[in-house]
């Protein structure tokens, strides 16, 4: 993620996990991800629809705590195969676009918005620190970040082995690198964003400085 030598940490699940000693990200070696093809099919095996009642949930949840922001356009990075968020998010009232590259590459990247949200998607990133270039790059200043990720267990801002061990969300084959609240003030500090929310749990909301202005004279 930040380009630092990260050292090895444990086995599990017929993988490595290494840690960066800089952001705190957990990563798991390229060499160890499985192809892009099966990770498609994977995807495809989830059921994230407007039907499923626990999945608006846990939109809806976020959105919640978003509509406290001047909010009038939005990019869903990430949004799968169906867009429920970009869905929700045009019932708003907020003109939305949803991105995905495997299922809408067609989207051009080529706009700014008020929010760009990706949910459940930072944990697949094969190459972060380019994702998050491209993200970043499509905000307004003064705009948002809002990213949605399970938080690696902690407490008091240190790693805990044992829950790691059996922690079911690094189960998945295509969670290929996780993050702690260590992990996004060190992103906030390095893209020059400021940090609005935090749930230490799994979200976070960081915006984009307004542009400093010239001064007169």
């Amino acid at each position: 993620m930040c380009g630092f030598s990260a050292d090895f940490l444990t086995l599990g699940e017929n993988r490595e996990y290494w840690l960066c000693p800089q952001c705190r990200a957990i990563s798991v070696p390229a060499e160890l991800h499985i192809s892009p093809d099966d990770e498609v099919k994977r995807y495809l095996e989830h059921e994230n629809s407007l039907e499923s009642e626990g999945y608006v949930r846990m939109f809806q949840e976020k959105i919640d705590i978003l509509q406290t922001y001047p909010i009038k356009s939005a990019l869903d990075y990430g949004c799968g195969y169906e867009p429920v968020l970009k869905i929700l998010l045009t019932r708003l009232g907020i003109e939305a676009d949803g991105y995905d590259p495997n299922f809408f590459p067609e989207i051009r990247l080529d706009k700014r918005y008020d929010l760009v949200i990706s949910t459940e998607t930072f944990e697949h990133f094969r190459n972060p620190a380019e994702e998050i270039q491209r993200i970043i790059d499509r905000v307004v200043p003064g705009g948002y970040l809002a990213i949605m990720t399970r938080f690696y267990p902690t407490e008091d801002n240190r790693f805990q082995p044992d829950k790691f061990a059996n922690w079911y969300y690094k189960r998945d084959p295509t969670h290929i690198i996780f993050y702690c609240t260590k992990t996004f003030q060190w992103l906030a500090e390095n893209i020059g964003f400021k940090m609005v929310f935090n749930n230490d749990h799994d979200f976070v909301v960081l915006k984009k400085p307004l542009p400093t202005p010239v001064g007169k004279g």
